[in-house]
């Protein structure tokens, strides 16, 4: 059959031709000086043997040229010689120039690939010049087939010629790695090359090196009926992805430890109220605040549907330079923990016991979280391993865990801002459309081209990478030194200051007692707040549909499914404490309604609380019309309604910040009138400028008062 057929040639392309291949084409390299000139063709191979035969070839479909080869040796080669390229292994009826493949190459990492409409130009161009193909074989299927083995046949040559000018090194010596692997130094040279002296003389806070990691839901891939897996061989390459198997066996491994009652965890009793658990350094309620923001705006981790997707995004660990150190394909729906903890098991499978690590990501404090909870990493890991959160994604966090866990605040990294997987994302959008119906094997293999690319250009421009971020950081370090200096403060108070506020901020809720039940009560009237809020949300989404101002239905009842699901639990929450009160507190919570000072403050904090959640939703919504990668008049629609829609929002917005800062304005006047508990202090207003970019320092996460 003809997928028989086609099998067949794959491996005949992939273990006998492809390998052969590699010297003559080095050696045609070196005599046409990289393909600058042309070299003379060789003297037919008639005389070698009593087996030559006489094979019609046609080249590029202009002409039918007849040479002369000794069969015991494959045509692709007597073709090599000749700074030609065969379409398939045995008697091939095309051959292409390398000039022609080459410049393909290179041009189809810069814009999408499409042989398809590359063939048909061709076979327009030459009908016009007069030329007609005489072959009844389509001139795209073989032209494809060209192109793809050479493709092939260039990465051999790359790595040939690395491992020629970088042969391997022994790096170990009695089971201990003394050095990054060859793999690492080979990713990138800046973070894992060198000797590790500069690492040894390094201050015991730095980080050795530091990576980022992060999915991406776009890059799907559909199912295929005709199950084109079978249809699809893998190519003969190296990979940057993790093998299936790799990644399975840690799903495996962590559904095992979940499953571990909890005495395995050394948690059998959970301790009550707020507390810290093992290892963490924010409280239990922070960071199920932050797990709620993630879960409740970040729309993104619930866009695959694997009914229809077979692979469903991809997730990346990337070195601070934005060198791609692995991938992994993904087929969940979410992004689940194993994808990143067997990128993380790689990763210090290929470094030093000695050497740490900074991790930026989205959700770096529940993934941290989940390691210490179930021993997802081995004690000797974690302790090498330093966490944060990327610095574009800070807004999503509750302020306590920005504080311990934002870059700017966390010792160790520096400028890094934990955002190159989203440079990397937007550098593959271009390949989206063709990859979402391709088979298998051969979307990794685009993938795995286009980041070589990616690596042949970062590493051309190293140096002028290290110099703009030298200066960078020496224009920023010179910007912190005269505040410095202008606040006339030694560094040691700052420091010292520094440290209390971060203990302060990061204690754990105080248990609730007659002392603090004014702090329940308090609770409960801003979680009516809430309430009302969530509730005009889904009254204004069905309004939207009502009125017949949906664009994208899916996306519509995503947003709804997450609006019904925050009044959904506000409202259950709203319940329980209400039902948890005696007679006594439901007295307290009606003269607390009565009381100026109190209703006032409730009111300025639950409005806060408001508009931070409005500003998350704002920002989430950004980063998704930014990361759009629709191109068509109807996707081009929906991206102006979406925008539309946030500049609407906009008023709604600095009129809650007007209201607060009202209400500031009133608390302040009570505590003048002396109408204010004693010792109370007023909040501050929230300024109206620069609050949309919810920034780290910004007075939005100031809670005093």
């Amino acid at each position: 059959s003809a997928v028989q057929k086609r099998e067949i040639q794959w491996q005949r392309w992939s273990r006998d031709i492809i390998p052969e291949l590699l010297k003559p084409y080095l050696q045609y390299l070196q005599a046409s000086e990289s393909l600058r000139v042309v070299v003379d063709s060789p003297v037919d191979h008639r005389s070698q043997c009593l087996t030559c035969v006489v094979h019609p070839l046609t080249i590029c479909c202009l002409e039918e040229v007849e040479i002369t080869y000794c069969a015991c040796t494959p045509a692709p080669i007597h073709l090599m010689e000749r700074g030609l390229f065969a379409c398939s292994p045995v008697a091939p009826s095309l051959a292409v120039d390398l000039r022609v493949l080459e410049f393909m190459r290179r041009l189809f990492v810069r814009l999408t690939p499409n042989t398809t409409a590359w063939c048909e130009a061709l076979e327009s161009f030459l009908d016009a010049q007069g030329y007609q193909l005489k072959s009844k074989d389509n001139l795209r299927r073989r032209f494809s087939n060209a192109y793809h083995w050479y493709t092939v046949l260039t990465i051999h040559a790359e790595d040939h010629i690395t491992g020629l000018v970088h042969p391997p090194q022994v790096s170990e010596q009695q089971g201990a790695r003394l050095q990054p692997s060859d793999y690492l130094c080979a990713r990138c040279p800046l973070c894992f090359g060198g000797d590790g002296s500069q690492r040894a003389n390094a201050d015991q806070e730095d980080l050795d090196c530091i990576v980022c990691l992060d999915a991406c839901f776009t890059q799907k891939r559909t199912k295929n009926p005709r199950n084109s897996a079978t249809h699809d061989p893998p190519n003969p390459i190296s990979t940057v992805f993790i093998p299936e198997s790799e990644v399975k066996a840690m799903e495996l491994f962590i559904e095992k430890q979940r499953s571990l009652p909890p005495s395995h965890h050394d948690s059998s009793h959970k301790p009550q109220g707020d507390s810290f658990e093992d290892g963490m350094r924010v409280p239990m309620s922070v960071l199920d605040g932050c797990g709620d923001s993630f879960h409740a705006a970040d729309e993104k981790r619930k866009k695959a549907s694997t009914n229809f997707f077979a692979d469903t995004g991809l997730m990346a660990l990337l070195c601070r330079h934005d060198h791609v150190l692995w991938l992994v394909n993904m087929t969940s729906a979410g992004e689940k923990q194993h994808y990143a903890l067997v990128l993380l098991k790689y990763l210090f499978e290929h470094l030093p016991k000695t050497t740490t690590v900074g991790l930026l990501y989205d959700i770096g404090c529940q993934l941290e979280r989940s390691c210490r909870k179930w021993r997802l990493l081995d004690e000797e890991i974690l302790s090498r391993l330093k966490f944060g959160i990327s610095v574009f994604h800070a807004y999503g966090h509750q302020w306590p865990c920005q504080i311990i866990y934002h870059p700017r605040k966390c010792v160790g990294f520096g400028l890094s801002d934990g955002e190159g997987c989203e440079r990397l994302w937007s550098s593959l959008k271009m390949l989206i459309p063709i990859l979402r119906v391709s088979g298998y094997h051969q979307r990794l293999f685009v993938l795995d081209k286009q980041i070589r690319h990616f690596d042949r250009k970062a590493f051309a421009a190293l140096g002028q990478w290290l110099n703009k971020k030298w200066t960078l950081c020496r224009s920023k370090k010179m910007v912190a030194l005269e505040s410095l200096h202008a606040l006339h403060i030694d560094m040691k108070t700052l420091r010292e200051e520094w440290a209390a506020q971060v203990h302060s901020q990061t204690q754990p809720l105080p248990r609730q007692s007659k002392t603090n039940g004014a702090k329940l009560l308090a609770h409960i009237l801003s979680l009516e707040k809430s309430v009302q809020d969530y509730q005009s949300r889904v009254d204004q989404l069905e309004m939207e549909l009502v009125n017949d101002r949906v664009n994208d239905i899916m996306d519509f009842d995503l947003q709804r499914t997450a609006a019904r699901s925050l009044l959904s639990k506000a409202t259950k929450a709203l319940q329980q404490k209400k039902s948890a009160l005696g007679v006594s507190a439901q007295t307290d919570l009606y003269l607390l309604r009565n009381n100026k000072w109190l209703q006032t403050q409730t009111n300025a904090q639950a409005l806060k609380v408001r508009i931070r959640e409005r500003l998350r939703q704002r920002k989430f919504e950004l980063e998704r019309l930014e990361g759009s990668s629709r191109n068509s008049v109807n996707g081009n629609h929906l991206q102006s309604h979406v925008e539309s829609s946030i500049k609407r929002r906009e008023p709604a917005i600095s009129h809650l910040i007007t209201t607060y800062n009202t209400l500031c304005d009133e608390l302040l006047g009570m505590i003048r009138l002396q109408k204010a508990p004693p010792g109370a202090i007023p909040p501050l207003p929230i300024p109206t400028k620069g609050i949309f970019q919810l920034d780290v320092d910004s007075d939005i996460w100031q809670d005093s008062g």
